[in-house]
């Protein structure tokens, strides 16, 4: 592969008669261990880019694989040069499609800022053009890195003053290029060049390198900051006999970093890694910022999180301060940076966490800041507010508004709010907080290359792809109970496909026997659970499988919660399970090395958009994880190797895709829908699939919106059946459909397959388009799980295409990961079932467990036994 360059002067490489003047891309050429070819041009605007035959160029020597970076907007700014902000768009879509249309994968880069603005002060100046790549990256599934405003910070970091060391300015006879001087504030020096490029090669390495870690880890979360120093020390070297190699440290030690404002001690951090290093134990280091301290509180109470009662949190517990408030950012900023720098001493330290768990505790919050910036998003989102008030329907009860200032926040109201005000609002909450998050990796990256990643979980109101989009890695946190095994296994195949540019994925919080707190005595989990967890996470791609705790609490309110050892040291509840899986990883280390994940053929569309929609149009009784986690655990129990993915991701790999429930089918989505299909793909949509707008508002034309004037789909109804008796027919079945019900006529080119009892109204349709297939289904049955109409529906639509079905079946309880070796397969299953279960085995393998050669047939499984089958020389089967 090669990175090309698209740009202008502040990107563009000079020759000797030119320095110390340097584009950014110029100095990445010398960084990369690939090939770079830089088109951009001094004095370039999209137009003449475009105009002068410098884009033509850069196409002409564009392969798949490629990389190409576009960083536009310095010369589009100059009114001189004539480029309209929709001119500056139009180009720039033109670029993303050539390059797309040579299977060429463009990233967008904001303009680097300039030193200072015309007041002389660090500023942000390309606000329009930002919001126009913004829009660009997610119409069209793209990477953007912000150079914008991570030079911005950067600036800030070091002060106008020192910052010029960045760009040209020189004094009258300090360099022979330039005898006159130089005070320019827009045009690197060799060191400004150096130091954007480092930060573009970290933000490239993804697309450099198959995989960021090279081995897998086991290993738990402590609190150093909590224990005497002896009792840390014996927990250090007891978490290495028991063949740990990995703890995460330091979320919420933000008071013994900075003890007071502006004083930083690391001295815990200090000796605590230093015996982590001794030990061979590798660290995720946390950035403290869910626990501002008391004394931040104190003198900034006006950052605390204000509810929609007006009420306002106090000190204490987490999360207690809005990640809006500008003096807390301002704060954690300066922590992140030092705290960053500090670790760049120490080479076992692989992997730095956000915060802890964004929105775990907190969601919506109605803060002066928030107030504040409120309107500004508005406007940026908008444009106008006739715009705003004609998507909303702001004419329905006298809601209309004469500016973005006069638009009020959700705060308590009658009746309920307009559903696109508390969607707009939500969207609001989750943007901000992952510029808060995008934010802090700046300042980690300004002084580190360790890459970064966060905690997620799917309880929380986040947009996750948008989030991990900035991050290197996924991370996740579950504790999913033992009695609904595909609760855990739905966050392998959702985390590990929320990054497209990589499938590793760290477990960073789970229970080695049960979760708990002061109001939640939870019950223990059987035995060989936690065993059954770490085997089939590792082979789904794991990098670590971590506890949630070492060492139990013994103040605050997570005391009950399980852990390795108990807050007096002794062993906890599934302390022999922890050794168990610690023994199956050293065994498994050396066969998940030779060998990868092999995705699945069947994919499920996850959405958080759709998961926000939910939280505000229910009907009362919808909860979207819920019917997500239904759905999708009903195909696993099938025996269906499924990959759950998102919006952007690409869909080339798959044969079957199902997109339940999401309500808003965008543009770009549906674009992607209609060439899956038209290449072969199976496409199953709904329920509920299409039947809103984007604003969360119900669709003009068709009851489907565009996704039903494609499919050729009319006279939409949509009626609850929830509390009546109302059954569908599907074949021989008939069964009691479930809550909200659409139906539909189809043109001529639909099938019926499916009709409700009562008017034979279609609820299941099928037709053909191009060399693909399309089934709407306008409601489920009841019962997923042991439903005879859902079976047939499966075995009918979606078993055909299992990956492994040559290989074997498997039965209920019972969940497989494929990966492949230099000559072989290899299939890693494991029995989550409380009994005995068993699969048919087609082709004879050997279990590498057991190093036993098993036969065709009927094998059994024990509760929570482990096999890893293998096939080798057979090549890869018919799928």
């Amino acid at each position: 592969m090669k990175i090309l360059l698209a740009g202008d002067s502040t990107m563009a490489s000079y020759g000797e008669e030119f320095a110390p003047l340097s584009g950014w891309g110029q100095a990445l050429a010398q960084l990369l261990p690939v090939e770079v070819q830089n088109f951009a041009k001094a004095g370039s605007s999209t137009r003449s880019f475009m105009e002068e035959g410098c884009f033509t160029r850069l196409l002409e020597v564009a392969e798949a694989g490629d990389v190409t970076l576009i960083q536009f907007g310095h010369n589009d700014q100059n009114p001189k040069n004539g480029v309209s902000l929709n001119e500056y768009t139009m180009r720039l879509q033109e670029m993303v499609t050539l390059l797309k249309e040579k299977s060429v994968i463009p990233i967008l880069c904001t303009p680097v800022e300039h030193r200072v603005d015309s007041t002389g002060q660090v500023a942000e100046t390309f606000a329009p053009y930002k919001a126009v790549l913004r829009r660009l990256q997610k119409e069209h599934d793209l990477a953007l890195f912000d150079l914008n405003r991570y030079t911005y910070f950067y600036y800030q970091s070091l002060g106008a003053e020192k910052a010029k060391e960045l760009f040209l300015w020189l004094g009258v006879g300090e360099h022979p290029n330039y005898p006159a001087g130089s005070m320019d504030d827009t045009h690197f020096s060799a060191k400004g060049a150096q130091e954007v490029a480092e930060y573009v090669k970290k933000r490239l390495r993804p697309y450099l390198t198959e995989e960021l870690f090279t081995k897998t880890y086991y290993g738990a979360c402590m609190y150093p900051e909590v224990w005497p120093e002896e009792v840390f020390a014996s927990d250090v070297e007891t978490m290495a006999k028991l063949g740990m190699n990995f703890a995460r440290i330091g979320e919420f030690a933000w008071k013994d970093f900075e003890p007071q404002e502006g004083v930083y001690d690391f001295s815990l951090l200090e000796s605590s890694l230093t015996l982590y290093q001794a030990q061979g134990i590798d660290v995720c280091m946390c950035v403290p910022t869910p626990t501002p301290p008391r004394w931040f509180t104190k003198k900034y109470p006006e950052s605390l999180v204000k509810n929609q009662d007006g009420t306002v949190m106090v000190h204490g517990s987490r999360q207690h301060v809005c990640t809006n408030n500008p003096d807390f950012r301002r704060h954690a900023y300066r922590l992140t940076q030092k705290l960053a720098a500090f670790l760049n001493r120490y080479d076992n330290v692989v992997l730095l966490q956000l915060d802890n768990e964004f929105k775990c505790h907190v969601d919506l919050c109605y803060c002066d800041t928030c107030q504040k910036r409120w309107p500004q998003y508005l406007a940026t989102q908008y444009q106008t507010v006739e715009w705003l008030n004609q998507s909303w329907g702001t004419s329905v009860w006298s809601e209309a508004y004469d500016s973005f200032e006069d638009v009020v926040l959700p705060w308590r109201t009658p009746f309920l709010h307009n559903s696109s005000l508390m969607n707009a609002f939500r969207r609001f909450t989750a943007d901000t907080l992952n510029e808060f998050a995008h934010d802090l990796c700046h300042f980690i990256r300004m002084e580190t290359a360790i890459p970064i990643t966060h905690n997620s979980a799917f309880g929380f109101n986040l947009q996750n792809d948008d989030l991990f989009g900035d991050l290197d890695v996924a991370g996740f946190d579950t504790y999913a109970p033992p009695t609904d095994f595909p609760a855990y296994t739905l966050n392998l195949d959702r985390w590990r496909n929320v990054k497209d540019t990589s499938q590793e994925v760290f477990l960073l919080e789970t229970c080695t026997a049960n979760a708990g707190h002061l109001e939640n005595y939870a019950t223990p989990r059987p035995k060989g659970f936690v065993t059954s967890e770490l085997f089939i996470g590792l082979a789904g791609n794991l990098k670590s499988f971590n506890f949630w705790l070492f060492r139990g609490h013994r103040y605050g309110v997570e005391q009950p919660h399980s852990a390795v050892l108990t807050a007096w040291g002794e062993p906890d509840r599934g302390y022999e399970d922890v050794v168990k899986a610690g023994e199956l990883h050293q065994r498994m280390a050396p066969l998940l090395a030779a060998s990868k994940y092999v995705k699945a053929k069947v994919a499920v569309l996850y959405s958080d958009y759709a998961k926000r929609f939910y939280t505000i149009d229910n009907g009362g009784y919808y909860d979207y994880r819920g019917l997500f986690t239904d759905l999708y655990g009903s195909l696993i129990r099938k025996g269906v190797s499924v990959e759950v993915i998102q919006e952007s991701s690409s869909l080339a790999e798959y044969q079957v895709l199902f997109v339940p429930f999401l309500r808003w089918v965008s543009p770009q989505v549906l674009r992607k829908l209609q060439a899956f299909v038209q290449k072969g793909g199976k496409l199953i949509l709904g329920p509920m699939t299409g039947d809103r707008t984007e604003e969360l508002t119900w669709p003009e034309h068709n009851g489907l919106d565009n996704l039903g004037e494609w499919l050729g789909l009319s006279q939409i109804q949509q009626f609850s059946v929830k509390g009546i008796e109302f059954l569908g027919a599907y074949g021989t079945h008939q069964e009691q459909l479930d809550r909200l019900v659409t139906t539909f006529v189809g043109d001529d080119s639909w099938e019926t397959l499916g009709q409700t009892s009562d008017s034979k109204a279609t609820f299941i349709g099928k037709t053909q388009r191009g060399k693909g297939s399309i089934l709407y289904l306008g409601a489920l049955p009841e019962n997923l799980q042991t439903s005879p109409m859902w079976d047939a529906f499966c075995c009918q639509e979606v078993l055909p295409f299992e990956s492994d079905r040559e290989f074997l079946q498997i039965g209920k309880g019972l969940m497989k990961y494929r990966r492949k070796t230099k000559d072989g397969v290899q299939i890693y299953i494991t029995n989550f079932a409380m009994e005995e279960a068993s699969y048919q085995l087609h082709i004879p393998a050997k279990d590498l467990l057991t190093n036993r050669d098993l036969v065709c047939g009927t094998q059994h499984l024990a509760p929570y036994e482990c096999q890893i089958l293998e096939w080798t020389s057979l090549g890869e089967p018919n799928t």
